[in-house]
């Protein structure tokens, strides 16, 4: 039997807008998707009016950090205040209340964005070539080898976030189901505390969480990393409201350019983010860091919905098969393509 299934209802029933779950909801499609959004290309600075505010919602510092590495953070022309979640679900609650304009996310959080019609969508997307996610093993289990041997085990993991993506499309690689083990809810950050406690058999985790709780249990390994596009991309998502909004949708303009030079600068100087983020930040050793750094590579931004749109899809249908959102959805509702040519310039340039 699953364990703990009243958080996951109680998680996306706080998304949902007075009950109203399925009015937006359309079938799973495979066709290409078509985007109606205009390019901002031409927006600049000097279209921001004095006064204007741009909220932000970020994970373990994630964008201010990576803006201060790279010396995009400074002159704004706006004010940017950030706001610091655990996860995407609670940064959807935030969004609900009408608390930020834009925010990091993975794939999930999308997904039951759009599923409790909440009014946001993607307008930028970014990756690496290898994912941060994988499964793990507490300290000193050997029975878990492969996605297979989660069958009658406690899994823990974070319900509403890309973490629970991770699960549910490996156990669909070893024919299982949720049925088949008993799943433990837990932000992303207590994951290491349940497997080192022994409430959870595995979890999923993330970096640079999965490094910490290696290098503090050097008994307990990784037994898989994810290799799925939608793991390895990030979000930046905005409310239609501040896309609706002149200052504000150029302010986030802004926001994405600087976003795109940082990430521009990182790739030329790799060792910038590695010594600056993962030895310093986080406490990982120089080797451990300069690992984790080689296996994800570079983080590059890509065109919306493009590539991302097949591997979104087939995420949502399995969370809709799993019963964890109400309907199948088509995700191309999820993606917002204005940016897409001022993304590209600048990252070309």
């Amino acid at each position: 039997m699953r364990a703990k299934t009243a958080p996951i209802k109680s998680a996306f029933v706080a998304l949902a807008v007075s009950g109203a779950l399925l009015s937006a909801c359309g079938t799973s499609t495979s066709a290409s998707p078509t985007t109606t959004a205009s390019s901002t290309k031409s927006v600049t600075t000097s279209t921001i009016p004095a006064g204007t505010v741009l909220r932000v919602g970020e994970q373990l510092k994630n964008l201010s950090t990576i803006l201060s590495i790279a010396g995009q953070d400074k002159d704004f022309p706006y004010q940017v205040q950030y706001s610091e979640f655990v996860g995407g679900p609670p940064m959807l609650q935030a969004f609900q209340g009408g608390l930020i304009d834009a925010g990091y996310v993975f794939s999930t959080p999308l997904i039951f964005a759009q599923a409790a019609n909440q009014a946001v969508t993607a307008v930028a997307g970014f990756g690496t070539q290898g994912s941060g996610y994988a499964l793990v093993s507490a300290p000193g289990n050997t029975s878990i080898k492969k996605w297979a041997d989660l069958k009658g085990k406690k899994v823990a993991y974070q319900v509403g976030t890309a973490g629970e993506a991770v699960l549910l499309e490996g156990l669909k690689t070893a024919g299982l189901s949720y049925s088949d083990i008993t799943t433990v809810n837990l932000p992303t950050t207590q994951v290491a505390a349940a497997l080192q406690g022994g409430s959870a058999d595995a979890g999923i985790t993330v970096e640079p969480l999965l490094s910490v709780f290696l290098q503090a249990n050097p008994t307990a390994r990784v037994v898989t990393y994810s290799t799925q596009i939608t793991d390895r991309t990030g979000f930046l998502i905005a409310t239609s409201a501040a896309l609706a909004d002149t200052a504000r949708s150029a302010a986030l303009a802004d926001y994405l350019t600087r976003l795109v030079k940082a990430y521009n600068y990182l790739r030329a100087h790799p060792e910038k983010s590695t010594q600056a983020i993962l030895v310093q930040q986080y406490g990982l050793s120089p080797a451990r860091a300069n690992e984790v750094a080689t296996r994800e590579g570079p983080t590059a931004f890509v065109m919306l919905p493009g590539a991302v749109f097949a591997a979104q899809q087939n995420v949502a249908d399995l969370f809709a098969a799993a019963g964890q959102i109400p309907s199948k959805i088509n995700v191309a509702k999820e993606f917002d393509s204005r940016f897409n040519d001022l993304i590209t310039s600048v990252q070309d340039s």
